[in-house]
C-alpha cells in the first residue's frame, strides 16, 4: 500500500509538472514565432533561426488552418495569433497586416517528453525498490509458514536460510530450538512406553497370584484393583499416542447413547456416577469409539468434579451434545480452558494435571467435532457440535 501510494502521488507530481513543462514550451514556441514573423529573421538569436522555420506554401497553410484544431487564438490591434494541432504537430499561424505566415518548429517539444522518461524511469526506480524488499522479506515468510507448521506438531521442519544477517541468525536459532524439542519429545515418548511396560509386567504377575487366594471376597477385591491399573496402564498409553499425535483412527458409525455409556464405563470411579442423560433424537455418527469415548469421558468427568450437587446433565438434541452441571464460573478466560497445564486450582482439583481438556479438543479436533463453553444462571455447559460427523 505504501509503494502503491507512492506511485499515485508521483504520478499526480509528474503530471502537474508535464502540463507545465508542455504550456512552457508552447508559450515559448508563440513568442518566438511572433518575433521570428516580425523580424524578417533580420538580429534574429541563431537558436530561434535554427529550430524555426516559415512555411511558405499556401495550400499547405490551408489545409492545416481548415483541418487542424485550433487550440489557441490571440487577436491584437495588427496581428492575429492561433495555435494549431495537426498530424500530431503544432504550427502557429500569424497573420500580420494581411498576410499570413506558418511557422513550424524543426523539432517536437522536448521538455515535457524528459518528463514522461523521468516519470517513466522514477515508478522502476520504486518497483525495483519494492521487488529489493519483498526478496529481503521472503525468509520471514518462511519462518511463519515454519512456525505454522510446528505450531500444529509437525517437528520435521527446518529453515534453510543461510545468511549472516539477524534473519539467518533467528533460522539458526529457530533449527537448533526444533532439533531439542525432538530430543524431548523422544526422551518423553520412550520414559511413558518404559514405564506402562513396566507396569504391565507386575499387574500381570499380581493377577496370577490372586488366583492362588482361597478367601473369594479377597480376591475379588483384588481382581477389581488390577484390572483397574491395567486399564489405567492402556489409557495412559492411549493418552500417550494421542498427545505424540502418532495415532490412527478406525472410524464406524455408531449410535451417540452408545458412545456415551463407553465413555461413563471408562470413568475411575467406584460408584454409578450421577449423570442425566437425554436423547432427544436418534443420531448415529462416525468417530473412532475409542478414542471419541476418551474425550466424552474427560468431559462428564470434568463436569462431576466441579458440580456443586455432584450431577450433571447430557442432552443430545439438534445435532448436538450439550453437558451441563451446576457450579461456579473457571477463574480464568474461555480461550485458556483447552490449553495444557491450565487448571483450577481448588480442594477439588489437587490431582489434576490440566491436560484433560487439552486431550479433549485435540480428540474433537481429530475428528472435525467443534467444541464451545459458555456459563449462564449458574451452570456450566459444554457444546459438541456433531453436525460434521452425522451418518
Amino acid at each position: 500500500m505504501a509503494f502503491l501510494l507512492i506511485i499515485l502521488l508521483s504520478s499526480i507530481f509528474f503530471f502537474v509538472l508535464y502540463k507545465n513543462a508542455k504550456e512552457s514550451e508552447l508559450r515559448e514556441f508563440i513568442k518566438n514565432a511572433v518575433l521570428l514573423v516580425s523580424s524578417g529573421k533580420s538580429g534574429l538569436p541563431k537558436n530561434i533561426e535554427s529550430n524555426y522555420e516559415i512555411i511558405e506554401d499556401p495550400d499547405f497553410i490551408y489545409e492545416v488552418y481548415t483541418n487542424g484544431k485550433v487550440e489557441l487564438e490571440r487577436d491584437f490591434l495588427t496581428i492575429k495569433i492561433f495555435l494549431i494541432k495537426y498530424n500530431d504537430h503544432h504550427y502557429v499561424l500569424v497573420n500580420q497586416f494581411g498576410l499570413t505566415y506558418l511557422v513550424k518548429k524543426k523539432g517536437e517539444f522536448s521538455l515535457h517528453r524528459l518528463v514522461i522518461i523521468g516519470w517513466v524511469m522514477f515508478n522502476l526506480i520504486i518497483l525495483g525498490i519494492y521487488i529489493a524488499v519483498v526478496k529481503s522479506f521472503y525468509p520471514l515468510k518462511v519462518l511463519r509458514e515454519k512456525i505454522k507448521a510446528l505450531k500444529s506438531g509437525n517437528l520435521d521442519v527446518r529453515i534453510d536460510i543461510e545468511k549472516n544477517d539477524e534473519i539467518g541468525f533467528i533460522a539458526k536459532e529457530f533449527n537448533e530450538a526444533i532439533t531439542a524439542l525432538k530430543k524431548n519429545e523422544e526422551v518423553r515418548r520412550w520414559f511413558l512406553r518404559n514405564i506402562a511396560h513396566e507396569l504391565k509386567t507386575p499387574i500381570t504377575k499380581g493377577k496370577i497370584a490372586i488366583e492362588l487366594l482361597e478367601d473369594e471376597k479377597g480376591k475379588q477385591h483384588f481382581e477389581k484393583i488390577f484390572n483397574r491399573l491395567e486399564f489405567l496402564v492402556n489409557q495412559l498409553m492411549t493418552v500417550e499416542k494421542i498427545a505424540s499425535k502418532d495415532i490412527k483412527l478406525k472410524m464406524e458409525c455408531i449410535d451417540i447413547k452408545k458412545v456415551i455409556d463407553n465413555a461413563i464405563s471408562l470413568l475411575l470411579s467406584n460408584e454409578k456416577p450421577n449423570v442425566n442423560i437425554n436423547i432427544n433424537e436418534e443420531l448415529k455418527v462416525k468417530v473412532d469409539i475409542n478414542i471419541f469415548s476418551i474425550a466424552i469421558k474427560n468431559l462428564i468427568d470434568n463436569g462431576l468434579k466441579f458440580s456443586e450437587d455432584g450431577k450433571m446433565d447430557i442432552v443430545v438434541k439438534d445435532r448436538k451434545v450439550y453437558f451441563t452441571n451446576r457450579g461456579e464460573k473457571p477463574p480464568f478466560e474461555k480461550e485458556l480452558l483447552f490449553e495444557p497445564f491450565i487448571k483450577e486450582t481448588s480442594l477439588k482439583n489437587q490431582t489434576g494435571l490440566g491436560l484433560g481438556l487439552y486431550i479433549t479438543k485435540f480428540i474433537l479436533d481429530l475428528h472435525n467435532v467443534k467444541i464451545d463453553y459458555f456459563y449462564e444462571d449458574g451452570k456450566n455447559t459444554f457444546i459438541l457440535d456433531l453436525s460434521q460427523v452425522v451418518c
